[in-house]
């Protein structure tokens, strides 16, 4: 097997929007990311995923792509991001930069071309994108093509006048889906991609890489994922991009495809395949919802966390990669809850005892982690109040769902709170200064009220703080490689306990970890004798687990 270098990387995923802002403007921007490199390297990382970086009306954040050339007035300038990279490279860091190939935004040249009949490029452009009559009803009435429903929520159709046309959008109706199966549209996006490869980056983030193909039939159902989501002909896609540009430039690709089968997995970025180097996948990451609720169903119903289900997910992908891929180790990312928020206690109480041993728990595994800002600080979910503290365009659609469903304002908000995408992507704390450090004026989307006693200044001045147990742990994860190890799993069946054994590189390693706020006794299936504790978030030692409370054994051989 050939070695990599993003076998032995560590990466941190920044959301460009809501990382340090440099200009005073209340937006995070490019050179706040070079600000920051050396505190990133301190924390054992040296990779990063940046955002959409693109120009954009914002819709979505940046995922909603106007000019793919340019850079977005409120993150900086082409030449901030020419900095960025030479920055990141004479510290031996990479960047790696969201590709977003599903859709464009509807104010993208192409769109405006294809929606306008009097555009003299509207021929070329309209088969850019997925166009069809709609349907008529018995009543002589034109309706929509399909009840396929967006990932946003509502209809996936969206009518337009002048073509008296409806075009497909997957996700908001400001991001029209590409078509494909248009060779022009092909070619223009990878002579975009050969563009960015070089000016300098190292790799890609593939959003929304499972979608690129729908079914052309357009079958009437509802909710359609099935019509639009992992269809086989998006793999000939995937592979023509790699076969011609990410294999050539030895480019790291990191796809994502929920709800991936073993074999599709392998697929996608086995050591033989031809797509991407890592794959994100989500079995680990909603396994706390609440079948029962009706007034606020799907991912925005929380309930129990089953720990087993986490135990089983983690194990079933190391076992999938192990000698035929490359493992990727990751609690949450910007569209998931805050992960001390998600599966720990972010009370005052535990939520730096849980946050650790969530850390101890994955990032001893075999694989790449890719650390999501703010969670080496422990960070909360959101504590708005109003509706109107919220911007993402999800919220809003949802929020109008529940209360169709008969949810109260109140139920509808707790959902918001425990689980939009807005509790990821609230403003870095850097300091208990006014914003947090974040910015000099009030942030775009509000701080959380709790950054005057979470943020990194703190954790930077305290020895046993959250950041300086990712700095040790990341230590030990180097040091005793890690990344290509391959444990042994123990205590499946305990709804309370997470344990497994590793040979480390030096060392016998045993870890184990108490999901539960409750002491917990626990028999190992290894004799410890010969071992030492040499990373813990308690000064506990004996035969019970505290409450929260993860343990990292050593022994050398």
């Amino acid at each position: 097997m050939k070695k990599h270098w993003w076998q032995d990387a560590v990466l941190y995923q920044v959301y460009l929007r809501s990382f340090k802002d440099s200009n005073g403007d209340g937006i995070g921007d490019i050179p706040g990311i070079i600000s920051k490199l050396d505190y990133l390297k301190s924390l054992g990382v040296n990779t990063l995923w940046v955002s959409p970086h693109y120009d954009s009306p914002m819709d979505d954040n940046g995922y909603d792509v106007r000019d793919f050339y340019k850079v977005a007035k409120e993150y900086g300038t082409l030449e901030d991001f020419k900095a960025l990279l030479k920055a990141a490279h004479d510290r031996n860091m990479y960047i790696l930069i969201d590709l977003v190939l599903n859709h464009t935004s509807d104010e993208h040249a192409w769109f405006e071309a294809a929606k306008d009949p009097d555009h003299p490029d509207h021929k070329k452009y309209h088969d850019y994108y997925i166009w069809h009559p709609g349907k008529i009803s018995e009543a002589g009435l034109k309706e929509k093509p399909t009840q396929w429903i967006s990932w946003f929520g509502g209809s996936v159709w969206e009518y337009n006048a002048p073509t008296d046309e409806y075009y497909l959008h997957i996700f908001s109706k400001k991001m029209p889906d590409l078509n494909w199966r248009n060779s022009a549209m092909k070619n223009d996006l990878k002579a975009m991609i050969k563009w960015w490869i070089d000016l300098g980056i190292d790799g890609f983030r593939v959003d929304a890489s499972n979608h690129l193909e729908k079914n052309w039939e357009f079958p009437d159902a509802s909710p359609g994922y099935e019509h639009f989501s992992s269809l086989p002909k998006h793999h000939e896609y995937l592979q023509e991009l790699a076969e011609e540009l990410f294999i050539p430039h030895e480019l790291l690709i990191i796809g994502e495809a929920g709800g991936a089968s073993k074999e599709e997995a392998l697929d996608y970025a086995g050591f033989d395949s031809k797509k991407f180097n890592l794959l994100i996948h989500f079995s680990h990451v909603w396994v706390d919802g609440d079948d029962s609720n009706r007034l606020t169903p799907g991912k925005w119903a929380k309930g129990t966390v089953q720990l087993k289900k986490i135990k089983e997910a983690l194990k079933h992908w190391v076992e999938v990669f192990h000698e035929k891929g490359w493992n990727t180790l990751y609690w949450h990312n910007h569209d998931h809850p805050r992960i001390v928020s998600h599966y720990g206690n972010d009370t005052d109480t535990y939520r730096e005892k849980s946050a650790k041993m969530l850390a101890l728990m994955l990032y001893v595994l075999p694989g790449t982690p890719i650390i999501y800002q703010g969670e080496e600080i422990g960070m909360t979910n959101v504590d708005y109040q109003n509706l109107s503290d919220f911007r993402d365009v999800e919220v809003f659609t949802e929020y109008d769902n529940f209360i169709r469903n008969g949810a109260t304002h109140e139920v509808a908000m707790q959902a918001l709170r425990d689980r939009s995408r807005d509790n990821a992507r609230s403003p870095m704390p850097w300091s208990d200064e006014a914003h947090g450090g974040f910015s000099e004026q009030e942030p775009w989307i509000p701080m959380v009220k709790n950054y005057p006693t979470i943020n990194v200044k703190k954790n930077r001045a305290e020895k046993d703080s959250i950041l300086s147990f990712y700095q040790d742990l990341l230590m030990i994860r180097k040091s005793e490689e890690l990344a290509y190890q391959n444990p042994r799993f123990d205590e499946q069946e305990s709804t309370a306990l997470f344990a497994y054994q590793i040979h480390g590189k030096h060392h016998d390693i045993y870890v184990i970890g108490n999901f539960t706020n409750q002491p917990q006794v626990f028999h190992p299936d290894l004799d410890l004798k010969g071992y030492q504790i040499k990373l813990s978030n308690d000064a506990n030692s004996g035969p019970q687990l505290t409450p929260y409370e993860a343990r990292l054994y050593l022994k050398k051989r």
